[in-house]
């Protein structure tokens, strides 16, 4: 009887490891990520869209480095304007009817929107132009873009 406890118990751990790196690559895989919200991903869905994104990140031509450097990018700044919603009703004591939180997120989400409105017109702009230098995602921690240079307009005051 221990015996068949102890294989439930081990299972249980396999499972819970397998769960936890599909999760993980919900997460990681751009198009997962952005459909994460509309339906429930099912594993398999998971997998087909991981071997996907591979294949493309294998091949590298066409200028998707481009586009998936923009997708993360995108879904990188979506990720923060989450953790911020969550601090600000967690740990600061703004509930969602707080003018202020309000409109930090309203704007916090113009922005986003105007990024990805920017993404997909450079998706959809012809590649006569040489390519500039591949991005890497790391300088711009080093170098902050001044207020407006990233497409986002100043905030306004009510």
């Amino acid at each position: 009887m221990a015996r068949k406890r102890r294989r439930g118990i081990i299972e249980k751990r396999r499972r819970n490891r397998i769960n936890g790196s599909l999760a993980e690559l919900r997460r990681l895989v751009p198009a997962a990520w952005q459909r994460q919200g509309s339906a429930k991903l099912d594993k398999a869905q998971i997998l087909q869209m991981t071997v996907e994104h591979l294949r493309t990140l294998q091949t590298g031509g066409t200028g998707q480095q481009e586009v998936l450097a923009l997708d993360f990018l995108s879904l990188g700044f979506r990720e923060c304007v989450s953790e911020a919603s969550c601090y600000l009703s967690t740990v600061e004591p703004l509930d969602s009817c707080n003018a202020l939180r309000r409109r930090l997120l309203a704007h916090l989400s113009h922005c986003a929107d105007q990024r990805d409105a920017a993404a997909m017109t450079t998706r959809l702009q012809p590649r006569l132009q040489p390519r500039p230098p591949p991005y890497r995602h790391w300088e711009a921690a080093l170098y902050p873009l001044p207020y407006g240079a990233h497409g986002c307009s100043a905030p306004q005051r009510p």
